[in-house]
């Protein structure tokens, strides 16, 4: 599979994490999508209908990102990419990339984050 479509830089508030604060006023937190499908059929034809909607994929990662609190930022990746497996049946590989920028670290950093990989078949990188 080697057609890749992606989503840079979606921003979602939310309520994950470990400390009660996070739960209690939530953060910012950034996500980078990747998804692999067989484009070539449907690019060929200039064919809209066929493809996976950008705006849908955008629309899930929101959704499912804003759900429950979770503690880990692993655990919220999961479920994105469990939500994107689940809905768009031409998926048939994900890459989703959490940042959290104001992660609860003493000390002066750019970024926090965590990058998952997960296969239609359940197998991960």
């Amino acid at each position: 599979m080697n057609d890749r479509i992606f989503l840079r830089g979606i921003p979602v508030h939310a309520r994950h994490g470990v400390f009660e604060e996070e739960r209690r006023l939530g953060q910012r937190f950034i996500f980078d999508i990747d998804f692999w499908v067989d484009a070539q059929a449907y690019a060929r034809a200039d064919d809209a209908a066929a493809a996976v909607s950008y705006a849908d994929v955008y629309d899930a990662v929101v959704q499912a990102a804003g759900e429950p609190s979770l503690n880990l930022i692993e655990a919220v990746a999961e479920r994105v990419a469990q939500r994107l497996l689940d809905s768009f049946a031409p998926i048939k590989r994900v890459r989703v990339e959490v940042h959290k920028p104001s992660a609860p670290i003493v000390g002066v950093f750019g970024d926090v984050g965590v990058e998952i990989f997960r296969d239609r078949d359940g197998a991960g990188r």
